[in-house]
């Protein structure tokens, strides 16, 4: 049996995914996902580490921020050279440069290379992602959303042992055998993809390479994200955040493929929708992550640990909402994206109600994060999947690159706005309590907006 026929057979198990002319691609797409994954998660946990041997703590944030804003341009540079090259290519560049930055971070001698290497590093990362999701993409529709499924498997394994690993590593070994590990790593990688990535063929060999408008981006998105934070340069950082912003949008406009169709900003047309619903889940739940922590922290006397229990209750159960979104292979689209968009927003006001009262259990802070974990795990397959079908084969790289930028640009937006919402109500005493309780009914509008006004407009499979 033709993996062609095996995908199109109105039943497809999910083995359906190592049959056939599917199974090297599958695993390839699969282990470049946990490159990156694992890396995000054990990193997380040696940064301590790394602060303590090499001082000058006022780089300490930009470790996390330089590798988000360069994820950004990778992703944006992969998903163009998926459309230009096919996707072996791209792919083993992207491992190339963040096999380049681990090693770099592993040798730096400074606070300041780190955060270089980490931008090296973040380049690489988004540009492998953007790849693997790309050539999910290109999976017959019976196999697709199993295939987003199964990529989601990627972050949910790291969530769970990244941590234990990157501590154990760095207790056992020092900090930068966190990093060392990565280069024979993307090796065996880059063997799988020569064989996994093969045949792949381009989509659009003229689409130019956004180089200058994937860095506008990324800057003006880091300046406006600093802004509120900043004191006395706020001000300056703004202003430079929206000149940056400017020029991008002047550029985006005369580009024939752009870095984010321009429509996703207003939401207008059906790809326009469903990419702005994308970014508005991202602000609502991967903002408001970040005052979990600070909440059961600073609020409830929880420990590090707890807090970081709770989040991993959500990791998992964003992958449940994944599996139901692959199981249901496009049925209920709409629904679904409606369905977690309320999930999400429970999830937040129920949070926000929980910071009032200071008497409920602790543990559900635990199910009401779960509950907006499995609501976003059921919205974001779907959306991808949507705006993949929204677009022409030739595009697939570039409109995978936007899902996932905006995925970036939303929890980096939202994060900077909920933080500025703590900077001008306060994070002393009651006005801390306040302060999250705004955070978090914020992050409940933002998700009520695409079950509602802002519901995206999507085509519904019915089911075989």
């Amino acid at each position: 049996m033709t993996a062609v026929s095996l995908a199109d057979r109105p039943n497809v198990r999910w083995t359906a995914l190592f049959q056939g002319g599917y199974a090297w691609t599958s695993i390839t797409a699969f282990t470049g996902i946990i490159v990156g994954a694992f890396d995000t998660y054990i990193v997380a946990t040696a940064m301590p580490s790394v602060l303590r041997e090499l001082g000058q703590p006022e780089f300490y944030a930009w470790i996390t921020s330089a590798f988000q804003l360069a994820t950004i341009v990778g992703l944006s540079l992969g998903g163009a050279g998926r459309d230009r090259l096919g996707l072996r290519a791209p792919f083993l560049i992207a491992l190339v440069v963040f096999a380049g930055g681990s090693l770099a971070c592993a040798m730096a001698p400074s606070m300041p290379l780190v955060v270089l290497a980490r931008g090296l590093q973040g380049l690489g990362g988004g540009g492998l992602v953007v790849v693997c999701f790309s050539a999910a993409a290109g999976y017959p529709e019976g196999l697709r959303l199993r295939m987003y499924s199964l990529l989601s498997v990627a972050w949910a394994s790291a969530s769970l042992v990244g941590p234990i690993l990157g501590g154990s590593i760095t207790e056992v070994a020092g900090w930068r055998w966190v990093f060392i590990p990565n280069v024979p790593v993307c090796l065996l990688v880059a063997l799988l993809a020569w064989f996994g990535f093969a045949g792949s063929v381009p989509g659009d060999k003229t689409r130019a390479v956004p180089v200058v408008r994937s860095l506008l981006l990324a800057l003006a998105t880091g300046s406006l994200v600093a802004a509120p934070s900043a004191g006395a340069t706020g001000l300056a950082l703004l202003l430079a955040g929206l000149v940056l912003g400017a020029l991008y949008l002047r550029q985006e406009q005369a580009a024939r493929v752009p870095v984010v169709p321009l429509q996703a900003w207003l939401g207008r047309g059906r790809l326009g929708s469903i990419l702005q619903a994308n970014l508005l889940f991202s602000m609502s739940f991967l903002g408001a992550a970040v005052f979990v922590p600070l909440f059961l922290q600073a609020l409830r006397g929880q420990s590090a640990a707890a807090a970081g229990l709770v989040l991993t209750a959500g990791g998992l159960a964003w992958t449940g909402g994944n599996f139901l979104a692959g199981w249901s292979r496009g049925r209920w689209s709409k629904r679904m994206v409606i369905a977690g968009a309320l999930l999400v927003a429970a999830a937040c006001a129920t949070i926000a109600l929980q910071v009032v009262s200071g008497r409920w259990p602790v543990i559900l802070v635990g199910v009401s994060w779960a509950v907006g974990g499995f609501g976003i795990g059921m919205a974001y397959i779907t959306l991808l999947d949507q705006a993949i079908a929204s677009s022409p084969r030739e595009q697939y790289g570039s409109v995978t690159g936007a899902v996932q930028t905006l995925r970036t640009l939303g929890g980096a937006l939202g994060g900077a706005l909920m933080g500025a919402l703590l900077h001008l109500l306060g994070a002393a005493g009651d006005m801390l309590r306040l302060s999250i309780v705004a955070i978090f009914l914020l992050a409940t509008v933002l998700a009520l907006w695409p079950a509602t006004f802002g519901q995206p407009r999507m085509e519904t499979q019915e089911a075989a």
